[in-house]
């Protein structure tokens, strides 16, 4: 992890489609392919960071493919103020031809999954030392257990429910060496001795990453009012009762994404204990009230409040 002297780092770990490097340029821009969508908000989020002076670095797999028809079929996109230096693009086959996430067979996700944390594990977080690492839905599902284990708070969010599984022996397959997290992931059962169940004990990916995290944010009310009538009509359903037992901790609060930066600002100062912005750019970001489309509808509910609600 960074110095204390030095400025906080924060890496935005997404396995989205995120931002799309136009290469048709010697000295290319980063562009942001999905302004309106979950995606959009995390490069948008990424460059506000940047420009206020915060060392932010995002990660995402370099879907080569993808790449080259989002920018035949969108020669419009607008850049990014991000440099080049801070976004990460990991490098396997498993994603170099594959499509969108959201095309996929499950099966062609876990395989995404599995090479694209593998990659963030064993390259991006050895070289960058984050302080602080925010990830997003199942496909990173592993990041907050070894974040766990490194000592770094790590912050999940996850915008919907959609989750896959696999086993560690799976996970090792993809050359992952799981023997040092593996006790901080969710699995189906409760597991006993590490090579008796590593071909008889699924890990749930998300369920992992809400367990493993620091925080977890629900960016969408739907899903977060879904949880929670969950969890009222059925009290042992995963998701709600992890959610619940964070909560009973008093250390894990579990609240959606709001409409206005500040939120996640105070969240990361919150969990770094050290300021993220300089007093004068902490002041102008809150009265910009910075806000993307994706966020401007959502409440600020909290899944305790939701099962107050709904209850």
């Amino acid at each position: 992890m960074g110095d204390d002297t030095a400025r906080p780092r924060i890496l935005l770990v997404t396995p989205e489609i995120s931002l799309v490097p136009d290469r048709s340029r010697e000295h290319f821009d980063y562009l942001n392919c999905k302004p309106v969508g979950f995606a959009g908000f995390l490069s948008d989020w990424a460059g506000d960071l940047h420009a206020r002076g915060v060392d932010v670095h995002i990660v995402q797999p370099d879907y080569r493919r993808a790449f080259t028809s989002i920018l035949r079929n969108n020669p419009r996109i607008k850049g990014c103020r991000m440099p080049t230096d801070n976004v990460h693009l990991t490098e396997d086959r498993a994603f170099f031809y594959a499509g969108h996430p959201e095309a996929n067979t499950p099966r062609e996700n876990i395989k995404i999954s599995l090479a694209f944390q593998r990659e963030v594990i064993h390259q991006i977080l050895p070289a960058l030392k984050p302080d602080l690492i925010h990830c997003h839905d199942w496909m990173c599902g592993l990041i907050p257990a070894v974040a766990r284990n490194l000592g770094i708070p790590c912050i999940f969010s996850l915008q919907n429910c959609e989750t896959a599984k696999c086993f560690l022996s799976d996970v090792e397959d993809s050359g992952i060496d799981a023997a040092f997290f593996w006790q901080q992931l969710f699995f189906d059962h409760f597991p006993g001795n590490y090579e008796q169940i590593r071909e008889t004990n699924a890990i749930d990916f998300l369920l992992s990453g809400v367990l493993a995290a620091r925080h977890v944010s629900i960016a969408s009310p739907a899903v977060l009012l879904k949880i929670a009538e969950s969890f009222i009509r059925f009290p042992e359903a995963p998701l709600g009762k992890v959610l619940s037992e964070k909560l009973a901790v008093d250390c894990n609060a579990a609240t959606e994404v709001r409409s206005a930066g500040m939120q996640f600002v105070n969240l990361y100062e919150r969990l770094l204990g050290r300021p993220l912005l300089k007093t004068g750019a902490k002041s102008k970001f809150r009265n910009e009230s910075w806000q993307h489309p994706i966020l401007k509808d959502l409440r600020p509910l909290s899944f305790q409040e939701n099962l107050e609600v709904r209850a």
